[in-house]
């Protein structure tokens, strides 16, 4: 049982990263950036054509994490925020950016084919620990996932830039009336969403493998967990991605690895039908909501 409970929240971790990406642009701006997808997926192949080019792997890394930042950066430019100046609808943000999306895989499988890659080299290390069996790269992506989550919210909590931000999700309209740049602020969203969707997808490249495809499963898990920890939270996504990381690991365990998208959005549907506010959400009176 400890076995599947530490897999469960290794892999919730990592989901739980994908998910802040997702809420760190979704909360604060209200689109729904399905192109974080499109991120996700070049990044690991951005690190592969490095290391076979010879760099080290810090180098490499570091490159896919700059490229995934600055494409996440260009969406906000030349789209959403020239979207927003039209006063575009919802739905105008969310086809632009499955346009996005669309283009991105599609130039990933003409530059480098849908084949399946690797990051990692050779055979994982092994670790036990008290009866669990855990990989060298699930070790390392628990503790880069640890990492990288409370990096955000010391981020979050203890600046100056932090506290604008969770202003911006609060209320954007009054923190334009003070003076301060949303359009700044932003741009600083669409940066964190571009980096910690480059780091999950890094994790996950470096442990199982990558393909053209994997960006879009990503992002719909990244979504599940945030309807389920509650979309009006930033520790909601993360409580999300974490239990449902333990729902796919018991359901992997206890049937097949083929029911695992079928447990995830079960229940996603559950929680629609009897709490669609999240674990973490309040419900909203009527006039908020219309």
């Amino acid at each position: 049982m400890l076995q599947i409970l530490a897999n469960g929240i290794i892999t919730g971790g990592i989901i739980a990263v994908m998910a802040l990406a997702f809420t760190v642009v979704y909360l604060p701006t209200r689109i729904f950036y399905i192109a974080l997808g499109g991120v996700y997926a070049i990044v690991p192949f951005l690190a592969w054509t490095g290391l076979q080019w010879g760099w080290a792997w810090y180098v490499a890394v570091a490159f896919a994490l700059v490229i995934g930042v600055m494409l996440s950066l260009g969406c906000e430019l030349l789209n959403h925020a020239w979207l927003e100046k039209k006063n575009a609808s919802s739905g105008t943000h969310l086809v632009s950016s499955l346009g996005i999306y669309i283009i991105v895989v599609q130039a990933i499988a003409i530059i480098w084919g849908n084949e399946t890659k690797v990051l990692r080299q050779g055979v994982d290390g092994v670790f036990n620990l008290i009866g669990v069996t855990l990989t060298q790269a699930q070790v390392g992506g628990a503790a880069i996932a640890l990492l990288t989550i409370g990096s955000f919210y010391l981020w979050l909590q203890s600046t100056k830039l932090g506290l604008e931000f969770r202003a911006l999700a609060d209320n954007k309209n009054e923190l334009a009336l003070r003076g301060f740049s949303i359009q700044k602020l932003r741009l600083v969203a669409f940066g964190i969403a571009g980096l910690l969707s480059s780091i999950a997808a890094l994790l996950v490249s470096w442990d199982v493998g990558f393909d053209p495809q994997g960006g879009l499963a990503a992002l719909l898990l990244a979504v599940v967990a945030s309807i389920i920890g509650g979309s009006q939270s930033f520790f909601g996504a993360v409580l999300g991605g974490i239990l449902l990381g333990i729902l796919r690991s018991q359901v992997v365990w206890f049937l097949s690895a083929q029911w695992s998208e079928a447990a995830s959005f079960a229940i996603l549907a559950l929680f629609l039908v009897l709490r669609p506010q999240g674990l973490l959400g309040q419900k909203l009176r009527l006039e908020s909501e219309s």
